[in-house]
């Protein structure tokens, strides 16, 4: 349904998170932002490109996820730019890692129980 990218983004960053945890943060990212797209995308009422991460946060909206899922996404948003701009030590990374975990799980319960492995 939602094709290869948001499965092989978010298989990725489960394979990275003991190798590396801060790249297995920006991966779980982008696995959940390539996933709402695709999600989106089959809701909206008409084709649409987010090109800007507010774009995807307004079609999210468009598309009627729910507020909770949205939340998830920005936190996962902000630790993604946290794991990869700031410079942290293997120890910050498995917490950053530990907080993206549990983002994901509320942006999965926010959905349902979909998206991605464990589902």
């Amino acid at each position: 349904m939602w094709g290869r990218g948001p499965k092989a983004d978010l298989a990725l960053a489960f394979f990275l998170a003991d190798r590396d945890p801060l790249w297995a943060v920006v991966a779980l990212f982008y696995g959940v932002h390539h996933l709402l797209i695709a999600l989106s995308l089959e809701r909206a009422p008409g084709p649409f490109t987010p090109r800007k991460y507010s774009e995807a946060l307004s079609l999210f909206r468009q598309a009627g996820l729910a507020k909770g899922v949205r939340k998830a996404y920005e936190k996962l948003l902000e630790l993604s730019w946290q794991a990869r701009y700031e410079p942290l030590t293997r120890e910050e990374g498995r917490e950053l890692w530990r907080e993206a975990l549990e983002a994901y799980k509320a942006l999965r319960e926010a959905l349902g129980g979909t998206g991605g492995p464990g589902a």
